[in-house]
């Protein structure tokens, strides 16, 4: 389908050069298609990175609701999710966020998003303290924000150049696990990360 492939290739650009910097013409070009018929789509830049925010959270949305209903842990669903999150990585560059806020509209389907991640994360995090993997004496309301940041994929500075981005990632997520897990939560945790360390070699 022509338009998801506009909009993941856009999504992708973006995150590599920033919004300003991405004109529709080289949208068009490395879609492979005219700017006629990309205009046929999307009105102006900001009508396209409003629809990519909204693909990237429909298609998140799905995820956690499958996952939510086939998954036997709060900490399941966190694993599995950021797995399938890896396996295509989005790398955001700082200047993403920052043209960002000059789209008045698309900054704000992004506040929206924002919201609508932090009340899931919440209300997930309060199913892993029922199921007794997650400890009782967080305040996840404060956990569900730094998850929120850590969603944000930016590219780890240069400090870490000699470890790729994945590594970078699983280190900062199984740290911040560690610390919410209960004791049982603990196991399932461990056993993700005997998998993901196979899956690196």
């Amino acid at each position: 389908m022509v338009k998801e492939r506009i909009i993941v290739t856009v999504m992708d650009l973006f995150s590599q050069h920033g919004i300003k910097s991405v004109s529709m013409d080289d949208i068009a070009r490395a879609v492979s298609i005219s700017k006629r018929t990309l205009y046929e789509f999307f009105s102006d830049k900001e009508t396209l990175l409003i629809e990519g925010i909204l693909y990237n959270q429909d298609w998140l949305h799905a995820l956690l609701t499958k996952l939510e209903k086939t998954s036997p842990t709060a900490i399941d669903i966190i694993l599995l999710a950021y797995m399938e999150l890896m396996k295509r990585p989005r790398w955001y560059h700082p200047r993403f966020y920052e043209d960002l806020k000059k789209y008045p509209k698309a900054l704000q389907q992004k506040e929206d998003e924002k919201n609508k991640f932090i009340s899931r994360c919440k209300r997930l995090f309060a199913r892993g303290v029922k199921e007794g993997v997650l400890r009782d004496d967080i305040n996840f309301e404060i956990v569900a924000l730094l998850a929120k940041e850590q969603a944000k994929m930016l590219h780890p500075s240069k400090s870490f150049c000699n470890h790729s981005n994945t590594e970078v990632y699983n280190t900062v997520l199984f740290t911040f696990m560690r610390g919410v897990c209960a004791d049982e939560g603990s196991k399932i945790l461990n056993r993700y990360a005997i998998k993901l360390s196979y899956d690196l070699k």
